[in-house]
């Protein structure tokens, strides 16, 4: 079973200003008095110092000037930083069960879900390239894909067939150096992490 993993990011992109006060108080109120955290009271004294200083520092920007924006930061970087120890803990106390990491007023990473095995791709499609001896190859686009695996060979193709193959990202690339006049086999493959590949229909064409 997957454990949960305690969020520790408090960063500005995540919690406006206000927000963080928030959350920092939202977390101190559920880790009060938590069956399961009964060894964090300094921890916790410490937390409810840190979001006092930073109220405080709060409302003093209100008022505007410089130096009580500095001091603001630093009194928001000192909570981040309490914050992440209390977070690491909960991580350590909790061995990842997401109903007691729930308990402590943290927010969790989703858990990743598993990708099965990728759609065939459909609909591949073979258009001349610029210059003779090239083709575009392209097909429609694959749920979660990564990135598509292009291959080709010399028609027709067979069991003993040596299909050279080209990734991209995108779902459409161009293969050039093939023969002018020769007819070629092409096929698609959408793909992630896991090796597997479930190919396309081939199809042939003749390059110009």
């Amino acid at each position: 079973m997957d454990k949960a993993i305690v969020s520790k990011t408090f960063s500005a992109q995540k919690y406006k200003d206000a927000d963080l006060a928030v959350k920092a108080a939202a977390v101190l109120e559920k880790m009060t008095n938590n069956v399961y955290f009964s060894d964090i009271q300094s921890k916790l004294d410490e937390l409810k110092a840190k979001i006092k200083s930073y109220d405080a520092a709060l409302a003093d920007t209100g008022l505007g000037g410089k130096l009580s924006t500095a001091i603001k930061r630093e009194c928001r970087r000192n909570l981040e930083i309490c914050l992440q120890e209390v977070a690491t803990y909960v991580q350590l106390t909790s061995k990842g069960d997401d109903v007691v990491i729930s308990s402590s007023g943290f927010d969790m990473h989703r858990k990743a879900a598993k990708v099965g095995m990728l759609d065939q791709p459909e609909n591949v499609r073979i258009i001349p390239g610029n210059m003779n001896g090239s083709v575009w190859l392209s097909c429609n686009v694959v749920s979660k894909a990564l990135f598509y695996v292009f291959a080709y060979c010399e028609a027709p193709a067979t069991s003993d067939s040596v299909w050279i193959q080209i990734t991209n990202s995108r779902r459409k690339i161009m293969i050039d150096g093939l023969t002018s006049g020769k007819e070629y086999c092409f096929k698609v493959a959408a793909a992630r992490t896991h090796p597997s590949r479930v190919w396309s229909d081939v199809v042939s064409s003749y390059v110009i």
